[in-house]
């Protein structure tokens, strides 16, 4: 599915492009790696949605934690599950496996997952 809003679309397909690399270089043993590139996705995904949605960029993380929080309040249902799991991506992903080194051992799980996030965020962006 492609988004209307062509940057919108343009962070979609760098969000799908970095989980595949996540997934490539968890395969290849970089955990730490692999896990930033999933963050990112999530990260980027994410973005992608709420442009789409709002019209709106939100080019910084803190402006889209805002932005999917204010979207989840509003709308309910699937977007406060999303919220829950971009919260989620924050701190298993981006806080403690790649910058605090902690590897969990569903670690490559998260980030294979990381594909039905995006899948999740294209649905709603609908």
């Amino acid at each position: 599915m492609e988004l209307k809003n062509l940057e919108a679309e343009k962070l979609m397909q760098d969000a799908r492009e970095m989980q595949a690399e996540g997934v490539r270089m968890m395969d290849a043993g970089d955990w730490r790696d692999a896990a930033e590139k999933g963050w990112l996705a999530v990260r980027n995904a994410t973005a992608a949605l709420i442009w789409e949605v709002t019209g709106i960029d939100n080019p910084t993380s803190s402006h889209i934690t805002a932005g999917l929080r204010k979207l989840a309040q509003e709308r309910g249902g699937e977007w406060v599950t999303l919220r829950k799991d971009y919260s989620d991506a924050v701190y298993l992903l981006h806080s403690q496996a790649f910058y605090d080194g902690v590897h969990n051992t569903d670690l490559p799980q998260l980030v294979r997952d990381v594909a039905d996030y995006i899948r999740r965020a294209e649905e709603l962006a609908k």
